[in-house]
């Protein structure tokens, strides 16, 4: 072997583990033009190809211990094209699964249907408001709470223009998309703050699926007297007229409105995986708080909606007052659910909020310091 080769060999196997590193990376074709692996400390070596270079380090990363082999896929469903639902959005778009490992297929499965498809095994985990989970987890489904980023009620209680007041909705006819879903605990929520009874005085009708913007329509086509909305939907039912009389986080009334749902037994058996997916959820409120515009144009994707000022509302409303930093599922917010719940079942009465919420994840998170690091916070 002449002094050239002998060094070229050397050199190889002294670097290829800087080499193959960058190839897991991705980085390989980089690196061959960085280094110029043809000519190596001002020395020509005919031998040492691109080709046979990069032949060679597929060989080495045969043996090499690998990264993780391939990316986890799971499914996650989102209950309502509303903005409780949003962080699994911003997750999606920013590439934030993939960045820990997983490819998520989001899936939307509108309201109490979305319980179903959880329950039957359709998707590990989904996006939800606590309302929408509490009845299965009373009838025993080991439903659990990972997260919350909506421990507020978000909804405002629209009414016709002729409705001024609490009192002037008995006898009206108020629309909601479906029983038991997160837009019915919220209406129930805010009538009862304003002393109005949900059961007598005033009439609940489904307006079926398709979510705020069917019940908006309905307004429009006469069909309801009042609904309830988020925004962005709520600034585009004041400019058509309609009156807010209520506004669910002004009354302060808390409601777990948005969270990370899943079963207990997937949480026993894919532990990894929900670490990752509480990471997953931090990173993208920090990713919508400090990406203003990014996060305006995922919102209008999602939630269908092109009005520039709606979107800001809605960002304002959701991503600046709303979402914590610290993603903690409230237990205030659940015991209100419960309160409620106990009108149409006494089992609600005695449960313990602490049992449909586990926020020890979140809390490792933040106990780690990875959330203040995030934000650029010392501890």
């Amino acid at each position: 072997m002449n002094l050239n080769n002998h060094l070229a060999s050397d050199w190889f196997m002294t670097n290829c583990w800087f080499l193959t590193s960058s190839f897991f990376k991705g980085e390989i074709e980089e690196e061959l033009k960085t280094m110029r692996v043809r000519k190596i400390f001002g020395l020509r070596i005919p031998w040492l190809s691109t080709v046979s270079v990069t032949l060679a380090l597929w060989i080495i990363a045969a043996f090499l211990p690998q990264r993780a082999a391939a990316q986890e896929r799971l499914k996650v469903i989102y209950s309502q094209f509303t903005m409780t639902n949003s962080a699994s959005w911003f997750a999606r778009e920013a590439g934030l699964f993939e960045r820990h490992g997983l490819t998520a297929d989001l899936v939307y499965v509108d309201s109490a249907p979305a319980v179903q498809a959880l329950t039957a095994g359709a998707a590990p985990v989904a996006t939800m408001s606590g309302g929408l989970a509490v009845g299965p987890y009373l009838n025993g489904l080991d439903l659990v709470m990972l997260a919350g980023w909506c421990n507020l009620n978000s909804y405002q209680l629209i009414t016709r223009p002729e409705i001024r007041r609490p009192e002037d909705l008995r006898g009206k006819i108020i629309g909601i998309g479906r029983f038991g879903a997160a837009a019915d605990w919220g209406l129930r929520l805010i009538l009862r703050k304003l002393g109005i009874n949900e059961n007598k005085d005033v009439q609940i009708i489904q307006a079926g699926g398709g979510g705020p913007a069917t019940r908006l329509g309905a307004m429009e086509a006469k069909k309801l007297d009042a609904t309830v909305l988020d925004s962005p939907q709520t600034l585009q039912a004041r400019r058509l007229g309609f009156r807010t009389l209520a506004d669910g986080v002004e009354l302060g009334i808390p409601f777990l409105q948005g969270g990370l749902v899943t079963r207990r037994a997937y949480v026993k058996s894919n532990e990894d995986t929900v670490r990752r997916l509480i990471r997953v959820i931090v990173e993208a409120i920090h990713y919508a708080k400090t990406n203003h515009d990014a996060a305006l144009k995922i919102m209008q994707k999602y939630l269908r909606v092109q009005d520039r000022e709606a979107l800001e509302d809605a960002y304002e409303s959701f991503v600046v007052k709303q979402f914590p930093r610290v993603p903690y599922p409230a237990a205030a917010a659940v015991q209100t659910i419960f309160d409620l719940a106990s009108a149409r079942d006494p089992r609600a009465k005695t449960a313990d909020p602490q049992g449909f919420i586990d926020t020890r994840f979140v809390r490792e998170l933040e106990q780690s310091g990875a959330i203040d690091q995030l934000y650029g916070q010392t501890r």
